[in-house]
């Protein structure tokens, strides 16, 4: 929870302890992950836009414990201007927005603490920096990581595809890498993987892009 406010407690502390307990039954409402949870919920978390793009794409690799956590992750993500709600700022004025690229909340995005959480990292392993587009809506995140040991493509592929199974708003790009314009409008959140060559990465990275 970010913030709530109604008739109970008024100190700080007394404020507090009651987000604490109420957050006590809350259930992360992301369905891929909690649909169980969720069913018998009496409050729901609802996820962030990009904690849900980032997360989406970790949390497969994190369950299987192919992840070298110590390498860190890097998400670099990229939002419409639709991301930052409805209502115009500064920064989502045309003149502004428009034939441009920005980096925003670099270090200090609120989103960051879901996917610590869901991807079960502690501080300092996920480095998120999000950027607004000068398009309507939509976002790419393209995370890099390194796994514990070399992996395939196929073993991948069978990673994705079994974790998300049953998980139709998923979709998986085995051959190409997703575009903004493939989901945007819908539904559909698209991941695609793509591992770098020994040449070139000789730990074993990946980079995992998902929109």
């Amino acid at each position: 929870m970010y913030a709530f406010s109604d008739e109970g407690p008024r100190s700080r502390e007394e404020a507090r302890a009651q987000a604490v307990a109420t957050q006590a039954h809350a259930v992360y409402g992301l369905p891929e992950l909690h649909r169980d949870e969720i069913a018998s919920a009496r409050l729901v978390a609802n996820p962030g836009c990009y904690a849900t793009s980032v997360i989406l794409a970790l949390k497969p690799l994190v369950a299987a414990g192919l992840l070298d956590l110590d390498h860190g992750i890097v998400a670099d993500s990229k939002s419409g201007v639709s991301g930052a709600g409805k209502f115009p700022t500064p920064t989502t004025h045309f003149m502004y927005a428009a034939d441009n690229l920005s980096a925003y909340s670099v270090f200090a995005h609120r989103h960051t603490g879901e996917m610590l959480e869901q991807s079960a990292s502690i501080k300092n392993q996920i480095v998120f920096t999000p950027h607004l587009l000068p398009i309507p809506r939509g976002i790419l995140s393209t995370i890099y990581v390194h796994f514990r040991e070399p992996q395939t493509h196929a073993a991948i592929a069978r990673i994705y595809h079994g974790f998300f199974d049953q998980s139709p708003l998923v979709r998986i790009y085995d051959k190409t890498l997703p575009q903004i314009q493939y989901s945007v409008r819908t539904n559909y959140a698209d991941i695609g993987f793509q591992i770098a060559p020994t040449a070139i990465a000789p730990s074993s990275s990946v980079v995992l892009i998902t929109s």
